[in-house]
């Protein structure tokens, strides 16, 4: 099994509709994220990202660390 994120999934659901309006709004509550982080987190290309920005996109995403992330079977086809 593999931890994937949700993060396309849940900012389509609240009409944000790309990386720049997250990262405005993250620097709005004070918690600047850099773009690249945000880009490979939401293409699922990161092997590791800190817990303060687990907090912080649940925070402006308005959901629970649980709605963020979920586990899927390892594709050993790739």
């Amino acid at each position: 099994m593999e931890v994937k994120n949700r993060l396309s999934i849940l900012m389509a659901e609240r009409n944000i509709r790309s990386i720049a309006e997250l990262q405005r709004m993250l620097e709005e509550i004070g918690r600047p994220v850099a773009r690249r982080t945000l880009d490979r987190f939401y293409k699922n290309e990161n092997n590791q990202i800190h817990y303060d920005t687990i907090a912080d996109l649940c925070v402006v995403l308005d959901c629970q660390i649980g709605d963020l992330f979920v586990l899927e079977p390892v594709d050993k086809s790739k």
